[in-house]
């Protein structure tokens, strides 16, 4: 996060994350991270800007941030387990890592993708491009607020993590339009869950 413009306090995330995962869970477990999508009729171009979309906000989340994941070899964000039916993606991340938190952050930017693109790019001068992001970070909020959730988190970590959401969105912009259409058309469900070690 240190690496990220925007300032999330360590603190913020370190509530997000409790918000998802009781003090009391083994070490052993994991994060997980379930992605439903229908399974027929899916557009490449759509389903690959979605998946894309998640690699790279996982990558400004890293460490040393996008840059440094892109060219990186190893410790790629994967999914782990492809479910039969109706497409299930399952990306997982053991509790004790520091990018457990990663997931949460893309959970939470993907629930908040905005119903259409307004982007900062058209703004035609700074003052509009504020007023853009301030419009959207107050629907980010509005959305945080009805989420059961995050009900126990604080209005000003609710904040923290709306500009955090907002900035992801922004800096993602030029990919954003067919993920929300994709999301939009053929995002079933999105959820994070813990899971012991030995559950399947």
């Amino acid at each position: 996060m240190k690496n990220l413009p925007v300032k999330t306090p360590d603190s913020a995330l370190k509530d997000l994350r409790a918000v998802y995962i009781p003090t009391n869970t083994p070490e052993d477990s994991f994060l997980e991270l379930s992605i439903r999508i229908a399974d027929e009729d899916l557009t490449i171009r759509d389903l690959s800007a979605f998946l894309d979309l998640i690699d790279r906000i996982y990558g400004r989340l890293s460490e040393k941030g996008l840059p440094s994941y892109t060219r990186k070899e190893l410790g790629h964000l994967k999914i782990n387990k492809l479910q039969k039916g109706s497409w299930e993606l399952l990306l997982q991340e053991v509790i004790t890592s520091g990018y457990s938190y990663s997931l949460i952050v893309i959970l939470l930017t993907v629930k908040y993708l905005p119903p259409a693109i307004q982007s900062l790019a058209t703004a035609y001068n700074e003052v509009e491009q504020g007023r853009l992001a301030g419009t959207e970070r107050k629907r980010i909020k509005k959305e945080m607020e009805k989420d059961e959730n995050l009900s126990t988190l604080s209005n000003d970590r609710k904040n923290q993590l709306s500009e955090l959401v907002e900035y992801l969105h922004d800096k993602e912009k030029k990919r954003l339009h067919r993920a929300i259409r994709f999301t939009q058309k053929r995002l079933l469900s999105i959820d994070v869950r813990v899971k012991r070690k030995d559950e399947n």
